[in-house]
């Protein structure tokens, strides 16, 4: 049933408490590996449970199904943005900005990558956390773990004769779907010379050498190239002598935006056509936190069907921008703050965000007055579900309840699968405590 979760995780419990030592074991080994792989978040190993994640083959179609609804109102949303100035507004971008969303990518997926967070729970309810498009992250760790954890004699030795030991496959898809949206811009079958493009401010994360990898193994020449390294004259974006006819884009749009000029090279490029971004700017609608709020305006958005409109109001939670001067508003967000957190529009890893629940009413009070004047947005509480996960710590192992947070990953609009994350805290991220968790998809 879709509503319930996997035997899979009540029999891994007894087989952990039968026999502690044995997966306590098995537990080093596996640290040692994710040590030397390259699951790493910023130069460290990714903090992981000896816990795997088991999802239905109804549940896996229901979690693609919730992306794939998401991301039609979303190109309905990008459509809108595109047609009506006055709608436009309603989003706050600035000039530069807006000229690149505007600018037609010469493909036609508006958001080609997504990571859309959900909190999904076995009794069918599912609540939106965000959407992550440009500089979505995490597969990586997804792909490690799964091979790791998925290979270890612990693991091997579920009875579950059904289990299939994969995820989703991220690395090929994705310079499958990247060379589909270039062949659509260049009009020709060819393989280009590839730059995954960022703002590096210490070393070069793992995971873009892995994805350099999978380039050059799909036929790709492929360079890891900071964004302030680019030069661009007589119609050609370079990176030394090495002359880039595709961007996998991992800067984030308002990194784009707010280092102007440093990141002109690019942004001329683009706005003149002479390069394929990918992803394209315009990706920055749903990458805002703002397009919840925007969603919940209703006196804005006709354009969508009933039932869309009902999605809207039953999974995503109410969101509107943090602003003092809602006298209507401000007092119910300071009298009801275990209702509520405040996170800013357009940062990641959980950066900046705060729940109400975490504060006294006088340190909310603070909280609140001072991120209204810092781009914040105010949205109400989800419901977080929760399962018993495996700890291993100091030589034990017990069962603790956790909070999870599923992303799907979505390339070219086609789900590919989830990266699962957990936490003890009323935040997930790695600001706060956040363990990613491998997935397994069962057939019952």
């Amino acid at each position: 049933m879709k509503g319930l979760p996997s035997v899979g995780f009540e029999i891994y419990e007894q087989m952990v408490k039968a026999d502690p030592s044995s997966f306590w074991k098995s537990y080093q080994e596996a640290l040692k590996e994710v040590e030397a792989s390259p699951a790493k978040y910023k130069g460290k190993p990714v903090e992981f449970l000896y816990q795997p994640f088991f999802i239905t083959e109804a549940q896996w179609k229901d979690l693609e199904k919730i992306s794939v609804t998401m991301l039609e109102i979303t190109k309905k949303v990008t459509e809108r943005y595109l047609t009506e100035p006055d709608y436009r507004r309603l989003f706050g971008f600035n000039d530069l900005m807006e000229a690149l969303i505007l600018k037609d990518p010469g493909y036609h997926y508006a958001v080609p990558m997504t990571r859309i967070d959900v909190f999904y729970d076995f009794d069918g309810r599912f609540q939106f956390c965000e959407i992550n498009t440009d500089g979505s992250s995490g597969m990586t760790e997804c792909r490690e773990l799964q091979r790791i954890i998925g290979a270890s004699p612990s693991i091997q030795a579920l009875p579950l004769d059904e289990l299939e030991l994969k995820e989703g496959e991220f690395f090929k898809s994705w310079t499958a779907a990247f060379l589909e949206n270039y062949w659509e811009f260049s009009g020709e079958k060819n393989f280009p010379n590839v730059a995954i493009i960022d703002w590096f401010q210490d070393e070069v994360p793992s995971e873009f050498i892995e994805f350099q990898k999978a380039f050059e193994a799909s036929g790709c020449p492929a360079r890891i190239v900071d964004v302030r390294e680019l030069s661009y004259s007589e119609g050609k974006l370079k990176d030394g002598d090495f002359s880039i006819d595709a961007v996998y884009r991992r800067l984030v749009s308002w990194e784009a935006v707010g280092r102007y000029p440093d990141t002109k090279a690019l942004t001329d490029a683009y706005l003149d056509g002479n390069v394929c971004v990918i992803g394209p700017f315009r990706s920055q609608i749903p990458h805002n936190k703002r397009f919840f709020a925007v969603l919940h305006n209703e006196g804005t958005n006709d354009f969508l069907e009933p039932e869309e409109k009902a999605f809207i109001r039953d999974h995503i939670p109410y969101t509107a921008i943090l602003d003092k001067d809602n006298s209507s508003q401000w007092q119910e967000w300071i009298d009801h703050k275990h209702h509520y957190i405040i996170k800013p529009e357009d940062l990641y890893a959980s950066s900046g965000v705060y729940a109400g629940q975490d504060y006294s009413v006088e340190e909310w009070k603070r909280l609140l007055e001072k991120a209204s004047s810092q781009n914040y947005l105010i949205q109400q509480y989800c419901h977080v579900p929760r399962m018993p996960m495996a700890m291993f710590e100091k030589g034990k192992v017990t069962f603790e309840e956790q909070q999870y947070l599923m992303g799907c990953f979505v390339y070219n609009e086609k789900f590919q699968g989830p990266y699962i994350r957990t936490g003890r805290k009323s935040i997930i991220g790695s600001v706060v405590e956040c363990y990613t968790v491998p997935a397994y998809r069962v057939k019952k």
